[in-house]
Formats: C-alpha cells, structure tokens, sequence
C-alpha cells in the first residue's frame, strides 16, 4: 500500500479521481490534456502526493470544473495536528477585547496598533521588503 500524503491528499486524490472516472478518460488522457504527468496524477489520485496549486488548476481545467471544487471542506486539519488552534480573526478579537476597544475598530490597521493611520502590512516584517530581502 503506498504512503499516504495526508487526509487532505486523499480528499483531493479522491474527487480528481471521481471527476476523471465520471468523464470516461484515462490517466494518460489527463496526463496530456493538463501537461502534468499521468504518473504524479496517479499518486495524487491515491493520496499519496499532494498537488501544488498549479497543478490543482492545470487538472482542473482539463476536467473542466472549478479548482475549488476539488478543496471543498478540505481544511488545515486535514494536513495533521495544528500547533495553533485559532484563526486570525480570534487573535483580532482577542486582542480588540484586551485593548477595550469594540469590534470593528481599527479597520485597515495592524491588529493591535490602536493607531487608524498604519497600514494593515506596513509595519509586519518584511511587509515592505522587496522580493528576495530578508525579513530582519
């Protein structure tokens, strides 16, 4: 049995599988009409690779259907244990709720800042770092 890539791979694997299976093509079908090769859709068919981006929406479009429909309650727990458990918006509201100040307030702001004139990135590291410049 090959090595499984994650919950998330399988879910994906599974649905490119359905779609290509529903269409009535081969993986060499796939494989030429996406220009990916019919052994990596193989393994992303079996969960055993994860498709990149680029990838997803290459067999996407050959299929014809949305990328997203292959993502679909594909979540970040599907990859494995979470070190962090909350979302942007949970540390937004915590920290809106620390500072005392309501929800909504400091839209387009750093989270945090309390200041309505900073820019939403300009002060995160390496926000305004061009390509290839380290973050500090």
């Amino acid at each position: 049995m090959a090595k499984i890539h994650s919950a998330a791979a399988v879910k994906i694997g599974r649905r490119v599988r359905a779609v290509r299976h529903h269409l009535g093509i081969s993986l060499e079908d796939l494989g030429e009409l996406s220009e990916v090769s019919w052994t990596s859709i193989g393994k992303i068919e079996r969960g055993a690779q994860s498709p990149n981006v680029e990838t997803l929406v290459r067999l996407a479009t050959a299929l014809g259907v949305a990328p997203g429909d292959f993502l679909e309650d594909v979540t970040a727990d599907d990859y494995g244990r979470r070190l962090h458990q909350v979302t942007a918006r949970d540390l937004i509201a915590a920290r809106a709720q620390r500072s005392g100040a309501g929800p909504g307030t400091g839209s387009g702001t750093r989270p945090g800042t309390g200041s309505g004139t900073e820019s939403a990135t300009s002060s995160w590291p390496g926000a305004s770092a061009g390509p290839g410049a380290s973050a500090g």
